[in-house]
């Protein structure tokens, strides 16, 4: 696969580096204090593109009950969303974002439940088995999560600075892959 090239990526990729080594920095525990709210932001990023990514092509696909249940899951986790980002100014606290993650799959569980089960009846044709374990291994997983989190925000944190110093581990390989391509050509 090759990447498409511009003028100065090594530069951006570079920067790119810089930033996700000061993010991973930031979000450490003993550094600052600030952890938790960026755990919040970075939830509510995932959410959103969730949102905007894939659930806005199934609300255009959708139609009758199933619209109507994926526009709630949509309205819902958008309330979530902005809910962690007002979180940031004090207005609203939320914590928990083990939970906050468990509710969004189990929210996506039951709409899938129950597209499998409109499916059935109006097409009289098989809903696949392995899809609707699959949906139900979801909506479990949701729940269980939900109702007992087994993560802390903590550890949730220590993923996101481990997470980053991998993003920019894999910035600084991009730079210098095409660094060394650059000196190639010439």
């Amino acid at each position: 696969m090759k990447i498409k090239r511009f003028k100065g990526d090594t530069v951006i990729y570079f920067i790119f580096a810089v930033l996700c080594v000061a993010l991973g920095v930031v979000l450490i525990p003993s550094v600052t204090d600030l952890g938790q709210q960026i755990l919040n932001v970075l939830i509510a990023i995932a959410i959103l593109s969730y949102l905007f990514g894939y659930l806005v092509k199934k609300l255009k696909r959708t139609r009758q009950t199933i619209f109507i249940l994926t526009a709630v899951e949509f309205g819902l986790l958008l309330l979530i969303a902005l809910g962690l980002i007002l979180s940031q100014f004090k207005i609203i606290n939320i914590t928990g974002g083990c939970k906050i993650l468990g509710l969004a799959f189990a929210l996506r569980g039951v709409v899938e439940m129950f597209r499998a089960y409109y499916h059935q009846s109006a097409n009289n044709a098989k809903y696949p088995l392995w899809q609707f374990v699959v949906n139900l291994v979801i909506l479990m997983f949701g729940v269980y999560i939900f109702a007992k989190p087994f993560i802390t925000d903590q550890q949730l944190i220590m993923v996101a600075t481990v997470a980053a110093f991998v993003c920019a581990l894999l910035f600084l390989v991009l730079g210098f892959s095409v660094l060394a391509q650059d000196k190639k050509k010439n």
